[in-house]
């Protein structure tokens, strides 16, 4: 799937999600049922009605999940890594080390938390790296700890870790 159609259709879901996100006019009486919409379902996808998302399988085998809420979630099933924006516009990216990003609003620093050896949170940037088997430089996280420097790819959520020799 071309990289610029999966960011627009990512870009249009979470723009639907937000229109949709919209509570209503309270009436006078000030009672409010149930003011959520139903889900659409996405094409070839599954809707979870007991959780309220639907999702579906990415060509390259990613799920993209997105919440009644507005969320919406990309996992890379193979290499463990989960990212999700809310619809307050916060952003996390979960790692299967126990190492979390969080970006509470777009242009704010992106920080590293470590669930399991916890401590005051690192920084983590967005750059350009030229990643083991690939030609063309691709935009990832990156963050060192130590003697390694760990990154994810953006689009593919693929994780490194790269130790210099």
């Amino acid at each position: 799937m071309d990289k610029d159609q999966l960011v627009q259709q990512f870009a249009q879901l979470l723009g639907d999600a937000e229109k949709k996100n919209q509570p209503p006019e309270i009436p006078e009486d000030g009672w409010v049922e149930d003011w959520s919409e139903p889900l659409e379902n996405i094409p070839g996808g599954t809707i979870d009605s007991f959780n309220d998302y639907e999702e579906v399988t990415l060509e390259d085998g990613r799920l993209l999940r997105r919440y009644a809420s507005g969320s919406v979630r990309v996992e890379n099933p193979t290499s463990g890594v989960i990212q999700e924006e809310r619809v307050d516009g916060s952003l996390v990216i979960s790692l299967p080390d126990g190492k979390n990003l969080f970006q509470e609003f777009r242009g704010e620093p992106l920080l590293l938390y470590d669930t399991e050896k916890g401590g005051p949170p690192g920084l983590a940037r967005v750059s350009s790296a030229q990643l083991p088997g690939e030609t063309q430089p691709r935009f990832v996280f990156h963050f060192q700890v130590g003697e390694i420097a760990h990154m994810v790819e953006l689009e593919s959520l693929r994780y490194y870790r790269l130790r210099r020799a």
